[in-house]
């Protein structure tokens, strides 16, 4: 979980994705027919629901609910939303809205770790502040994958999108450093007689939250391609664990040699041998944008179909993640 992956990069050329985008000039007929029958479905959709619809040079058609002329433009830009998804004509299958009270959700438009493939040509037309709703046609969607009987094959998605706020990966660390500060008040992390040993420190150059929590041999730190045996547990700010390594299965690797996450190493890098410590991570030193996938419910689909890493699974998009770290003694 916790080794090092370059953020993802998937290519957008839709015949890259497999099993979820099509060739458009392919020479299998199915596939183009397919290409056809969704384009004639949505058109034939649009026209008898008296839709006012646009159609996108990549296959999707959108219609706008909602304009902000002077908004921020999204694309490239990390983007708060609210949406909801059914199939075309079909109930809703994954929503995440305003009206039920929930948070936006963050995701970064243009860099590949948003699926399907179709939304994230889509946002990236749309301006802070604005509402869409999205046409996409099944080869910028699931292809002919089935989630059970709640999304079948050759599936056109209706997606609404509510775009509530652009930002930037400064505004996101300034937004997390200020979420990680109160984590640490509301945790007493600096009261050193309910957490021992001693206050958090901030690493300036590394841009992580340390403490020492049990201390280790004086001195005995590592040093670049030294071999690290660590074992820790990993959670959020809202303590939900997504990985952990225990004592009796811990994790080796060559410290330095960009073999693990960037925040963790430079954490390791500060302990001693038989020391725990509490690293915190912003996101731009743990999995940054992450992974992005409606149904959220669903993602291990698309880990098992090695689209997307395994951490997507359970790792947010923008997410601090907090390591309680062991250094130990090498076998």
């Amino acid at each position: 979980m916790i080794f090092k992956y370059k953020h993802i990069r998937f290519i957008l050329g839709w015949c890259a994705l497999i099993l979820f985008t099509q060739c458009s000039d392919s020479s299998d007929d199915t596939t183009v027919d397919q290409d056809a029958i969704d384009q004639a479905t949505i058109e034939e959709f649009l026209t008898e629901n008296e839709i006012v619809a646009i159609a996108d040079g990549s296959g999707i058609h959108y219609s706008i609910i909602d304009t902000v002329l002077t908004g921020a433009p999204a694309a490239g830009s990390i983007l708060s939303i609210y949406y909801s998804a059914r199939i075309l004509n079909g109930s809703a299958y994954d929503e995440n809205t305003r009206s039920n009270s929930n948070d936006s959700v963050k995701l970064k438009q243009g860099v590949g770790a948003v699926y399907p493939v179709g939304l994230d040509v889509g946002l990236g037309l749309m301006r802070e502040g604005e509402t869409f709703k999205f046409y996409i046609p099944s080869s910028l969607a699931y292809g002919d994958y089935s989630f059970s009987s709640l999304i079948p094959e050759n599936s056109i998605l209706e997606i609404e999108i509510e775009l509530a706020a652009v930002q930037n990966e400064a505004d996101i660390l300034s937004e997390q450093l200020t979420a990680i500060d109160a984590y640490i008040l509301d945790e007493a992390l600096n009261n050193t007689t309910i957490n021992p040993l001693d206050s958090i420190e901030y690493l300036a150059a590394e841009q992580i939250y340390y403490k020492r929590m049990v201390a280790g041999t004086a001195d005995d730190t590592l040093r670049q391609n030294d071999f690290a045996t660590i074992s820790y547990i990993g959670t959020n700010l809202l303590k939900e664990e997504f990985d952990r390594r225990p004592s009796a299965e811990p994790l080796t690797y060559t410290f330095g040699a960009n073999a693990i996450i960037v925040g963790l190493d430079d954490g390791v890098s500060a302990m001693e041998r038989g020391e725990t410590a509490l690293i915190i991570l912003p996101s731009h030193k743990a999995y940054g944008e992450s992974a992005f996938v409606i149904p959220s419910y669903r993602k291990q689909d698309f880990v098992d179909l090695e689209i997307i890493p395994q951490y997507a699974a359970k790792v947010a998009p923008y997410e601090v993640l907090i390591f309680e770290t062991s250094l130990l003694n090498n076998p």
